[in-house]
């Protein structure tokens, strides 16, 4: 899962940068720069977005279920109710973990900038384009993607064709699911796909400027 461990700083400001040489930045540099890559893409990270997305799903069987009571009436209401706190125990929690999920990927990738502004290092940056990480990020997100995607669309062509009527609670159960399927894959592919043009980037060969601002 998500290592507890802090991450590497960024570099220290350059008025206070004390490497004796070039081979001591990059030495830091290549180290601070592969365990963030590392931590950025873990398979912990992509599990917990998993995870809460499940617990969001559980929460919004428990709106479906308030919706449904309320709409019986009478006693059920209580039902109701209690399914609403039900309901709020397990979305508020998704959703601040979601939050802390992204504020971690952007946390990751600042510190990666930081370090990559030191200069570039070819040895190093090649291993951080981290391709299988990547494409293990990037399959299961286009599943859940399409899954969610072809859930909406099958959703409501079965409630228009169906023999009985869709509840209220039913629909929105049906649609809380799929937007979060659907959400789940595409951060996942995001978070991918950023990496892998985050270190496109990286490897790009620096313009040398000619005399006047020309770039060669």
């Amino acid at each position: 899962m998500i290592s507890r461990t802090p991450l590497p700083p960024p570099p220290p400001p350059e008025e206070i940068r004390s490497w004796p040489d070039r081979e001591a930045l990059l030495a830091d540099r290549a180290a601070a720069m592969t365990v963030l890559t590392g931590r950025g893409l873990a398979i912990g990270r992509l599990l917990l977005l998993w995870l809460l997305a499940a617990v969001a799903v559980i929460g919004w069987a428990a709106v479906g279920l308030a919706i449904q009571s309320f709409e019986e009436g009478g006693l059920a209401q209580a039902t109701g109710l209690a399914a609403l706190v039900l309901a709020a125990v397990f979305l508020v929690p998704a959703g601040v973990g979601l939050g802390f999920w992204l504020r971690g990927g952007h946390d990751v990738r600042q510190r990666l900038d930081a370090w990559a502004a030191l200069g570039q290092d070819p040895a190093t940056d090649v291993r951080l384009r981290a391709p299988a990480r990547c494409v293990a990020w990037l399959l299961p997100s286009v599943l859940l993607c399409l899954l969610g995607a072809w859930g909406v669309g099958h959703g409501w062509t079965a409630a228009g064709n169906g023999p009985e009527p869709v509840t209220v609670g039913d629909a929105v159960y049906a649609l809380g699911l799929e937007a979060t399927v659907l959400l789940t894959g595409l951060l996942g592919i995001a978070r991918s796909v950023a990496h892998q043009r985050w270190s496109a980037r990286l490897l790009s060969p620096v313009p040398v400027r000619r005399r006047g601002g020309a770039h060669r």
